[in-house]
């Protein structure tokens, strides 16, 4: 059984920006309509009681509550403390376990009271902002059809003012230019920027994954690098030092990737669910019919849906076993792969952006540290590679179908 260490907590169900990546995460699953807008006090006192039992069974010494939308800032300030109280006092009685907060929000509502109010009680903050005014104010725009990147800005400026530290989350829009994207980053003056790849799967991917695509996404993310990688004043890309390090082998793919696998979902109105990603997979696809009001936190496990992301998630297609950078990217993440005729037995919609991206990566450590184990560290033809995982994917292996890939690319 997997063991995880975080709830996401949905205290509003609720968002207050017009924002068309509410349907962009969900992908037309809109049974959040259908959920409280507010979390109850008897729904936290539910979670409160199951997460004791579960932290006490699997003898855990942190775990952390992350506050997720919806939007968290829509609930009353008096009432997230009295929650915020609540759930610290698990620390009191469990021998040695230290809790922790983060929230993660748009930003609009953020003024210098709530700023002091998650400082005082140690809530970790990231904010959400889409790399450039045109990119973010193209997609989060407010209930009068105006945009709402100024409004971040400057709630990213007053976190950063209150609490000495920014952390932003930013959605990848290949339609930007990455040196533009970069430079505005930067000039946030944030310290981190995880970089989220949208969440696609084979039944709404907007490109033709034939011997004609061009990896966009990889071609965005080589250049985001590389001017990164030369940057001597960089910010934090958790999704560059998390594939360096996994490259140099200070860590694998699962502690990469492994927030969400250690994260539940609680809803407003108490059901626990898998991470929000599998929305994208169809409408109430993440419904489990299991409530943290009757069942344990771990009844989730034994859900065919839970079953299938906690325990077998890294169980993957031939084409991913036999790829020479499987053990770099164990076939990417459970939603990027699934297709309804057949489920999640296919590679990433982003492999092949991938393989180009990661062999760049590893290309560039390759070169620049000349003491690199080249016994443990090789250079890598990213298009070799795709013939092969081509190849690999074709239930037919004829030499005119390998001139063919062999040509393409």
């Amino acid at each position: 059984m997997y063991i995880f260490n975080s709830l996401v907590l949905k205290i509003a169900s609720r968002c207050n920006l017009n924002c068309s990546y509410c349907f962009m995460y969900n992908l037309g699953d809109d049974s959040y309509k259908n959920q409280p807008k507010f979390i109850a006090e008897d729904t936290i006192d539910a979670i409160i009681e199951k997460t004791k039992i579960y932290i006490i069974k699997n003898k855990l010494i942190t775990f952390n509550f992350l506050f997720h939308g919806g939007e968290p800032l829509l609930i009353e300030k008096e009432k997230f403390q009295e929650i915020i109280l609540k759930l610290k006092a698990i620390e009191n009685q469990i021998t040695d376990l230290n809790v922790s907060f983060s929230i993660q929000t748009n930003g609009v509502l953020l003024d210098e009271e709530w700023c002091k109010i998650l400082l005082e009680n140690k809530v970790e903050i990231g904010i959400s902002i889409d790399s450039t005014k045109e990119s973010h104010d193209k997609y989060r725009i407010d209930h009068k059809g105006k945009g709402s990147y100024e409004a971040v800005k400057e709630a990213v400026n007053l976190v950063k003012k209150i609490t000495k530290r920014a952390d932003v989350i930013t959605v990848m829009d290949v339609a930007e230019n990455p040196v533009k994207v970069y430079e505005s980053l930067k000039n946030l003056n944030v310290d981190s920027v995880n970089f989220l790849i949208k969440d696609f799967t084979y039944d709404n991917f907007p490109y033709t994954i034939d011997s004609n695509y061009t990896q966009p996404h990889a071609d965005f993310l080589i250049e985001l690098f590389d001017i990164w990688f030369e940057d001597k004043e960089k910010i934090d890309i958790p999704l560059f030092i998390g594939y360096i390090n996994v490259i140099l082998g200070f860590a694998d793919f699962n502690d990469v990737n492994s927030n969400e696998l250690k994260s539940l979902i609680i809803e407003t109105n108490g059901e626990i669910e898998p991470i929000d990603s599998l929305k994208a997979c169809g409408q109430e696809f993440t419904k489990t019919n299991i409530n943290i009001k009757q069942n344990e936190l771990e009844s989730i496990f034994k859900s065919p849906l839970g079953n299938l992301y906690y325990n077998e998630s890294l169980k993957v297609c031939s084409q991913c076993q036999d790829c020479p950078i499987f053990k770099i990217c164990l076939g990417g993440r459970l939603v990027h792969r699934f297709k309804k005729e057949n489920g999640f037995d296919n590679p990433s919609v982003y492999c092949e952006d991938m393989v180009k991206f990661i062999c760049h990566v590893q290309n560039r450590l390759y070169d620049v540290f000349p003491d690199i184990d080249k016994n443990e560290i090789e250079r890598l033809n990213y298009k070799e590679i795709l013939v092969l995982n081509r190849l690999n994917g074709t239930s037919k292996l004829d030499n005119e179908k390998l001139k063919l890939y062999k040509n393409a690319i």
